[in-house]
């Protein structure tokens, strides 16, 4: 293969010499000074960094063939244990040919620290297509995207001959390897070498953590960047573009849709509530529907309030509660009356008892002025619904933006005994004056029953709409004011049960419940949604809000995790003070690629904040099934909206080319991560898991074991321990560590195992050279290779280990 560092490289390497690739290794070089800090490196985000340092062009150089290593028979032994049957190790200071390396150091360039290319830092193994050998991949180099902008990306060949006795002297055996690059500028954005023939590919262009051999002898890897699936050929070649990883939440919402986001009462929790400053404030954060409560004036007009009492007065004079500042207006003062509001006195100023032109003289204040302060208080009007609708139909003249409303007609109960008015007929009529009746767009909302019976059997129907209702559903000790007035004594968990949800849905499109209906008291999520939906309602649940005074302990202040908590229920909307808030979640779900920050389309205008799993979170584990039909990529991190420590399991058709979520890998604590992926069988995985510790206080580094077929109720895979890698048993004491019978693998990463036969299997680590601390605080982290023997047949399929 041509490299653009040296000329054309002929290699003579025995067996696999078909998948092309460089030398063998150089001897281990003393390293370089560290660099001098001179020179600023490109932000990690940038397309890319300034081109790497490259050595003087050398003379054709012809690989020399590599050393001989004897294959070594592990021995047949039977254990009761998982017990480890071979041991190998390569240095740390391994080095290939190729130009110097290790010149960016935290976004500075410098001197190089290395005069080659470090062969280290495994994450993916497979069997060498040709011969006896192994491909091992080199991930992205130097530990961050802007530290390794000059380490090349490449699939190491190597040799393995494991010590299988007390004495002996395993050998790990470079022979050549694979170059990454993209000649035919498969890479749409800019890379390292752009400038040059070659384009050969670094560690600041991919994070390249696992691979496999399709059946074709292509070279499929799997990037934590992007996070991408990369396309190779044999010789390492980009065959294609990039293939972005699509975000597949699979809702669980009633029809399978995005949960909508409603702007309860505008966006009050940052504007006076029921303005059309808090409802255009919604729609710009991303509120799919806004809220508009619904009272009568006196002169019969729908305006926006909360309540029919715009201002609630003590005894003693004081203003106990306010959305105007009628209590203010010398004009108004005979207006202050007492009128009994579903079976409660209040004394205050009531919206029927004013014209239109009168409420227009008033001017908004904050309900909860110590919660939310007054700066706003004074400025704004209270607005009639035909203004609301008015607003949302300039936005959509506009922006093109279809937002919906969502009214709900306030006591209606008491509308009609006390202000003497229908606000349900009231409500049609106005939707069908302003031309804003299409059942996609419109909700109408009733803790009464009544007026929604109403409204689907009788006003409705006459009017010739038809508009979806959804019952409100307050805490257990508030029942709907109509049924109780009528000596109906069902209360809301009446309404709530099965039946009750089946009676609801003879006259509703959908129920929403008090949140606690959906999380209860102790954070738990319930089983009311799933009921709900099994009668055919959508649930949309009331009222989120960003104050820690509104949050549960669990939640420790951050209202997004409530948020998500709810939605993981399968709800199908939620009303918020703060859709700002609501809008960003509902993206992190409904956002078309999972994407890191490390992703080039931010260094293209696009906002990091978009993403939406964390850096370098992408395909830590890939595979092949070995039917050659799926790859799978499982990603390190959890996506954003999904549970904490759940991993995404991605499944890539070959044939289609289409991406499924296979399912759901639950990590044994928040800290842990994976390692890598390997197929059992085509329905059956290895999972290497790990926590991010080293040394005396790693503790856990395991193997385990998955089926596609066998899942756990809350839908992640059900875990089987197949080794425990801090406790495996070395009867013959082949590793060096090993004391009193038992060898652990104390590395951070631990990011290679492969199947070898149907009870054995090889485990390697990622040394994360030139780092240190895995078998002491000053010592080099190594490669060492573990052939471990199980206790057990492993269900391997033909495909699966060394034929």
């Amino acid at each position: 293969m041509t490299l653009g560092w040296m000329a054309t490289l002929t290699l003579s390497l025995g067996v696999a010499s078909a998948l092309g690739g460089g030398s063998a290794p150089v001897p281990a070089p003393k390293p370089a000074p560290r660099p001098v800090q001179t020179q600023p490196a490109p932000k990690p985000a940038a397309p890319a960094p300034k081109p790497a340092p490259q050595a003087p062009v050398q003379q054709p150089v012809t690989a020399p063939a590599p050393v001989a290593v004897p294959q070594v028979q592990l021995p047949a032994t039977e254990v009761t244990e998982p017990t480890l049957v071979g041991y190998a190790e390569l240095p740390a200071d391994t080095f290939a040919e190729g130009p110097a390396s290790g010149a960016w150091n935290n976004g500075m360039r410098g001197e190089a620290r290395f005069p080659s290319q470090p062969v280290q830092g495994f994450s993916g193994v497979q069997f060498d297509r040709q011969g006896q050998g192994y491909v091992f991949l080199s991930d992205n180099g130097y530990g961050a995207k802007n530290n390794s902008a000059d380490y090349l990306l490449r699939l190491q060949r190597i040799s393995l001959a494991p010590s299988v006795a007390k004495g002996q002297s395993g050998k790990v055996q470079p022979t050549g390897f694979i170059q990454l690059s993209d000649p035919d500028k498969k890479v749409p954005w800019q890379i390292v070498n752009e400038a040059t023939a070659e384009r050969l590919l670094t560690g600041a262009d991919f994070d390249v953590e696992g691979f496999a051999f399709a059946q074709d002898g292509s070279i499929w890897i799997g990037d934590e960047f992007g996070p991408y699936l990369l396309h190779f050929s044999a010789d390492g070649k980009l065959l294609e573009a990039p293939i972005a990883t699509p975000n597949i939440v699979g809702f669980k919402t009633l029809r399978g849709q995005a949960p909508i986001v409603i702007g309860h009462r505008g966006s009050s929790g940052t504007r006076p509530e029921h303005t059309l400053e808090a409802y255009r404030v919604a729609i710009e954060a991303g509120a799919d529907f806004i809220e508009p409560d619904l009272v009568v004036t006196k002169d019969g007009v729908l305006v926006a309030r909360h309540e029919p009492v715009i201002a609630v007065v003590g005894a003693d004079g004081k203003v106990l509660e306010a959305t105007a500042d009628v209590a203010t207006r010398e004009e108004f003062k005979d207006r202050l009356t007492t009128k009994t509001l579903d079976g409660v006195e209040v004394r205050g100023y009531f919206v029927e008892d004013f014209t239109l032109a009168e409420l227009k003289t008033l001017r908004a204040v904050e309900r909860l002025p110590q919660l939310r302060g007054k700066n706003y208080d004074g400025q704004f009007q209270i607005p009639t619904l035909e203004e609301v609708i008015a607003l949302v139909k300039d936005t959509e003249a506009k922006t093109g933006r279809k937002v919906g409303i969502y009214p709900e007609t306030k006591h209606p109960t008491y509308m009609n005994e006390v202000a003497k008015y229908n606000t349900s007929q009231l409500l049609i009529d106005t939707l069908k004056k302003t031309d804003f009746t299409d059942p996609a767009r419109v909700f109408i909302q009733s803790f009464e029953v009544g007026n929604l019976k109403d409204l689907k059997m009788n006003v409705m129907p006459k009017a010739g709409v038809n508009i979806p209702l959804v019952q409100l559903v307050s805490s257990d000790d508030e029942p709907a004011y109509d049924l109780k007035a009528a000596g109906d004594t069902r209360t809301p968990k009446d309404m709530l049960s099965d039946e009750g949800l089946k009676e609801i849905a003879s006259y509703a499109s959908g129920v929403g419940p008090y949140k606690r209906w959906i999380i209860d008291a102790e954070g738990k999520t319930t089983d009311f949604v799933g009921r709900a939906h099994a009668a055919g309602l959508m649930v949309h649940t009331w009222t989120m809000r960003n104050e820690p005074t509104y949050l549960l302990p669990q939640y420790k202040n951050d209202p997004k995790a409530e948020m998500r908590q709810a939605l993981r229920a399968g709800l199908d909307g939620f009303f918020t003070d703060f859709p700002a808030t609501g809008a960003e979640v509902v993206r992190e779900l409904t956002t078309p690629e999972v994407r890191s920050p490390q992703n080039p389309a931010f260094a293209q205008g696009v906002s990091s904040s978009a993403a939406n799993i964390g850096t370098s979170g992408g395909f830590e584990g890939f595979t092949i099934t070995p039917d050659g039909k799926a790859a799978y990529g499982l990603l390190e991190k959890t996506v954003s909206g999904d549970v904490a420590g759940q991993l995404r399991l991605m499944r890539y058709d070959l044939q289609t080319r289409q991406w499924s979520l296979a399912g759901r890998y639950a990590l044994e604590g928040l800290g842990e991560a994976i390692g890598d992926l390997t197929p059992i069988n085509d329905r059956e995985f290895l999972v290497l898991e790990r926590d991010n510790k080293q040394g005396a206080d790693a503790a856990l580094k395991r193997v385990y074991s998955i089926s596609l077929d066998d899942m756990n109720p809350d839908g992640t895979f059900n875990k089987t321990l197949v080794a425990d890698l801090m406790l495996l048993a070395d009867p013959q004491g082949l590793a060096p560590s090993t004391q009193d019978g038992y060898f652990n693998f104390p590395y951070v990463t631990i990011e290679n195992v492969l199947v070898l036969d149907k009870n054995t299997i090889l485990v390697a680590n990622d040394n994360n050279y030139p780092a240190t601390g895995g078998r002491g605080k000053d010592v080099k982290d190594q490669n060492e290779v573990l052939w471990i023997r199980l206790p057990f047949d492993l269900n391997v399929s033909a495909g699966v280990g060394r034929k």
